[in-house]
């Protein structure tokens, strides 16, 4: 992409990217030309407004949430929407599942490939192939009463995920935090302030982490709570990069 293109992803920490959304809107609002690529995160809750979309194939509802950054304020008669195939392969799982329904439903020759209908027939087929799956630990038979009209909840809420953290570690990254982290690092662990750093996290898949914790780059200043170590490990256009020649997975950069 050409230089000054902006990049959003969750290898940024919530504070880096705030500092960032803002800067973007800033330069729509002024009107000055604005590229960025991002992952699925400006599709939840970012207010960006821009003339042209171009979304990778995915998901109906993903799709709709990437439409709704486009002319979002009406400022213009129209904007423009482009779903492209990626060259890459989409990986395996509920995001190549998702895509390939999306990828028919829009395929077909329909006035308004959005339209809530469209919805209801892409989420019964998706629901059908997903099956059980979406409810591996049988978090709904928990919610319901027995013989005697107890339900589980404490069980339901120790099993109930949204993201799964056994397979990503947190890391306090160094982002215009010093201060922070010189309180932490002199013993201090209270709430206050790891409630502040907490806009300083960014998660890493645990295998990379734990790497990082063997090489050093990682250090374990309190239990359980891990700070990097090398400035160098965190850049300012592209957030945590332990290595920029490490390939990632979608799935590991989603927020």
């Amino acid at each position: 992409m050409p230089e000054g293109t902006i990049h959003l992803s969750a290898l940024m920490c919530g504070a880096h990217r705030s500092k960032v959304i803002v800067d973007i809107k800033r330069r729509l609002k002024e009107g000055i030309l604005t590229r960025v690529i991002s992952t699925q995160l400006v599709e939840a809750g970012v207010d960006v407004d821009f003339l042209v979309v171009y979304r990778a194939i995915a998901g109906l509802d993903s799709i709709a949430q990437a439409a709704g950054r486009c002319n979002r304020e009406g400022k213009s008669s129209r904007g423009v929407v482009y779903v492209f195939m990626p060259p890459s392969t989409i990986p395996a799982g509920h995001l190549r599942q998702a895509a390939e329904i999306g990828r028919r439903l829009i395929s077909d020759d329909v006035a308004e490939p959005l339209a809530p209908e469209r919805f209801t027939a892409f989420f019964r087929e998706f629901y059908w192939i997903r099956g059980d799956k979406l409810d591996k630990e049988c978090i709904i038979d928990l919610l319901r009463n027995d013989p005697e009209l107890r339900v589980s909840f404490r069980e339901a809420a120790s099993k109930f995920q949204l993201i799964d953290e056994t397979a990503q570690a947190q890391v306090i990254v160094r982002y215009e935090n010093q201060d922070l982290l010189t309180m932490l690092e002199h013993g201090t662990t209270d709430r206050w302030l790891l409630r502040k750093l907490q806009r300083y996290v960014v998660n890493l898949p645990r295998w990379l982490h734990g790497q990082l914790v063997t090489s050093g780059a990682l250090r374990e200043v309190h239990p359980g709570i891990f700070v990097q170590q090398h400035s160098a490990l965190y850049y300012e256009a592209l957030g945590f990069c332990a290595d920029k020649s490490i390939s990632y997975e979608p799935d590991e950069l989603i927020c």
